[in-house]
């Protein structure tokens, strides 16, 4: 259950955050806000899901050397999600930003007052990809070295207690815009303590 803490936050945020997106969206751009909010709520799986499968991939033979005191294992595995994730965000959101109108399209009809919502809300939203594969991969990597306590307080800070922070602070200045800067914010402020983590293993 500890081991399991990460996940368990994770799906409780995506309950409670999911709420407040919606709410904040319609204070500021009413029902098309909402729509625009569950379009790129559903796209946002397309993106990170890259980096949950990269992860949850890597997961079973860190755990398996980890749990042999093969650190040296450990380390070349942990070499390739480096050279990964130096590449793989910026693929990402560049693919985010020029695929965007595409992939909403299939949500709102380009003439739905929707749809230059959601383009420009995805693409703004997008820049949290620059960080949440890191973010995501350290919280698995504890996990998988049975230190869930620590994967737990990466996944809180990244998908509740920041998220909910800067939901609440960002669109009282910015708007709209605040509320998709909200995620790219929480995730440049946690991966300052993913870092931290992702340090060396020893035994």
């Amino acid at each position: 259950m500890l081991n399991g803490a990460s996940e368990f936050v994770n799906q409780l945020a995506i309950a409670v955050t999911t709420i407040v997106f919606n709410r904040t969206a319609l204070s500021f751009a009413g029902e098309d806000g909402v729509a625009a909010v569950s379009s790129i709520m559903y796209l946002q799986f397309l993106f990170i899901g890259v980096y949950f499968g990269f992860s949850m991939g890597m997961a079973p033979p860190l755990s398996y050397a980890y749990g042999n005191r093969k650190i040296r294992i450990c380390r070349k595995l942990e070499s390739y999600a480096r050279r990964f994730f130096a590449v793989a965000p910026i693929i990402i959101y560049a693919l985010t930003y020029f695929l965007t109108p595409v992939a909403v399209s299939g949500f709102a009809d380009t003439s739905s007052p929707v749809f230059p919502i959601a383009v420009s809300g995805m693409r703004v939203y997008g820049l949290g990809f620059l960080f949440s594969g890191i973010n995501i991969f350290a919280a698995i990597r504890m996990m998988a070295y049975g230190k869930g306590y620590f994967s737990g307080l990466i996944t809180f800070l990244r998908s509740f207690l920041l998220l909910l922070l800067f939901l609440i602070v960002l669109p009282l200045k910015f708007g709209l815009t605040g509320v998709w800067l909200a995620v790219p914010a929480a995730e440049a402020l946690t991966l300052l303590v993913a870092v931290w983590f992702l340090r060396p293993i020893h035994c």
